[in-house]
């Protein structure tokens, strides 16, 4: 029987863009209009906006990113992940 591959959604594309956004930035805070700029959003625009806010909840659940809310890094680990994968 053939194994099938997870199916990626637009969301989690969106998370793995907001994570390589983060750790690039090498440790230092972001904030969330930061984050969408950088990720071709709009942060004025509310549906992009919750969208930006729902990959970084993702991505808080999985410990791969720290925010106040005001501002959000990636974790130590997310950036040795990152570095260990090139």
């Amino acid at each position: 029987m053939a194994k099938t591959q997870p199916c990626l959604t637009k969301l989690d594309l969106l998370a793995a863009v907001v994570l390589e956004t983060l750790v690039e930035a090498d440790g230092g805070p972001l904030t969330h209009e930061q984050i969408a700029l950088a990720c071709e959003r709009r942060p004025e625009d509310a549906r992009e906006s919750e969208e930006i806010d729902k990959a970084l909840r993702i991505l808080m659940s999985d410990r791969l990113v720290r925010g106040d809310g005001e501002s959000f890094r990636a974790t130590r680990a997310a950036i040795r992940a990152a570095q260990l994968s090139f």
